[in-house]
């Protein structure tokens, strides 16, 4: 029950911080996460069937509901026999005259009838009927669970995608800071061969690196685009729609050690409470079977109209229409089926003990799930926590190269491996930070608590 309020707080603050928002996304946005997936929860075209699913289920209680009502029917017939019926009577029952050991064919009725009126039923026990309504209470919130399900995917799946295009844009500006280095020390090179203060080798040196710097950013670019693209088909949005992301706020983010003393608590996990609903309404299946061994009883109640004519007058005035009413209860009491019920609850039984054990797998792989989680999530911040050291070092390595690059002291190919090793110190830092943040997403899904990683 915490697990559900939860989710609907969390849907209630998307929902409501951006009640005076737009609508709908507009060419060119820059992205949060947070506003990711918000569209990605309007309109994900999966939980958008799920809804639909929650709206069938609700309709189908009223259709079970509206079986218990009265039901009322109108029904008109017309008869025109061409040749009245014959009947058969003993003889001299009707006519004095016919040997009475004969058989008197006669005609009974007119060539033409006209008949209207209105049926009534009204179902006044029926244990089938009470336990279809609980089943149906049952299978709506079975709905509920698997739309509430759906959106912790999508939640997963746009958070993952968000830090995938997240990572390679960050690629991108690490090449983007190198591409700069470069053309500085390139120009300065170029001054000084153009001085006799370098040689053409090392022109060229910086020269190849820029090439190859060059190539990867248009690489980097490509495999944005693709990732951007993917993210907007995991948000239901168009592709052709542009949209940017908001630059990580590497200052303002800590690491997520509380995550780290979470405990092993699965209960909120929505693909366990989903296998508990299921094997519930099951249960109820079994009752409905055995229900069919209860007697059902109902009421009717007929009112009609009846006319009579030898040729078709009924719309004539002052033609004369005869009533017929009456009322009736229904009884029906099953006695034998040739033991098909007792066979199909035999069935559902063995369907019970099948979702049995898949509520048992369910539970192991969400204990595997959650242990490794956290376990890749100490190891990405332990990694991390050597990456900034790393990148650190690297930084001042290449400072102190340049520096004696300057001065005469150091050879290029020291100044051009230094840079190099800064940004791949910068590349692995980035991509750490993301491994971190996905190692988080992946702790609170394996708890049924993705939704924290907007707190976080």
């Amino acid at each position: 029950m915490k697990k559900q309020v939860w989710i609907g707080l969390f849907a209630m603050f998307l929902g409501v911080s951006h009640l005076h928002a737009q609508e709908t996304i507009t060419d060119g946005e820059v992205l949060t996460l947070q506003r990711c997936i918000e569209l990605g929860l309007k309109h994900n075209t999966e939980i958008k069937k799920a809804r639909l699913d929650e709206d069938a289920a609700a309709y189908q209680r009223k259709e079970i509901t509206g079986t218990g009502l009265p039901q009322v029917d109108a029904y008109g017939n017309y008869n025109n026999f061409l040749d009245v019926y014959p009947q058969a009577v003993p003889g001299g029952f009707l006519n004095p005259d016919s040997d009475p050991n004969g058989i008197d064919v006669i005609s009974f009725g007119v060539p033409q009838s006209l008949k209207a009126g209105v049926q009534v039923s009204q179902l006044i026990f029926s244990q089938s009927y009470l336990v279809g309504l609980k089943a149906s209470r049952t299978s709506e919130e079975f709905y509920r669970l698997l739309t509430q399900m759906t959106e912790e995917d999508i939640i997963y799946d746009v958070a993952l995608n968000y830090y995938s295009v997240l990572s390679t844009q960050l690629q991108m500006d690490n090449l983007k800071a190198n591409h700069d280095q470069l053309k500085r020390l390139e120009s300065i090179i170029k001054s000084q061969y153009e001085n006799d203060l370098a040689r053409k080798v090392d022109y060229n040196r910086v020269k190849v690196n820029l090439t190859t710097l060059e190539t990867e950013m248009d690489n980097m670019e490509i495999i944005i685009e693709q990732r951007t693209n993917y993210l907007k088909l995991v948000m239901g949005l168009p592709v052709q729609l542009q949209v940017g992301l908001a630059p990580y706020d590497f200052e303002n983010k800590s690491l997520p050690l509380q995550a780290l003393q979470l405990d092993d608590d699965i209960s909120q996990r929505y693909d366990l409470q989903v296998l508990d609903k299921k094997q519930e309404l099951n249960g109820l299946n079994i009752k409905n079977i055995k229900s069919g061994y209860y007697p059902t009883l109902s009421a009717f109640a007929d009112v009609n109209y009846n006319a009579f004519s030898n040729e078709f007058d009924f719309i004539s005035t002052g033609h004369e229409w005869y009533r017929g009413s009456l009322i009736g209860l229904k009884l029906s009491i099953p006695i034998f089926d040739g033991f098909q019920k007792r066979n199909r609850v035999a069935q559902a039984r063995i369907e019970s003990e099948k979702i049995g054990y898949d509520h048992y797998m369910a539970e192991q792989n969400a204990h595997a799930e959650f242990l490794n989680a956290q376990k890749k999530l100490r190891n990405s911040i332990r990694s991390l926590q050597a990456q900034e050291s790393n990148l650190d070092l690297a930084e001042d390595v290449f400072k102190q190269t340049g520096q004696l690059y300057r001065e005469g002291l150091s050879p290029l190919t020291d100044l051009l491996d230094s840079e190099t090793s800064l940004r791949q110190a910068r590349s692995s830092y980035f991509r750490q930070v993301i491994a971190v943040k996905t190692a988080e997403a992946d702790l609170y899904k394996s708890q049924g608590q993705i939704e924290k990683i907007l707190t976080n």
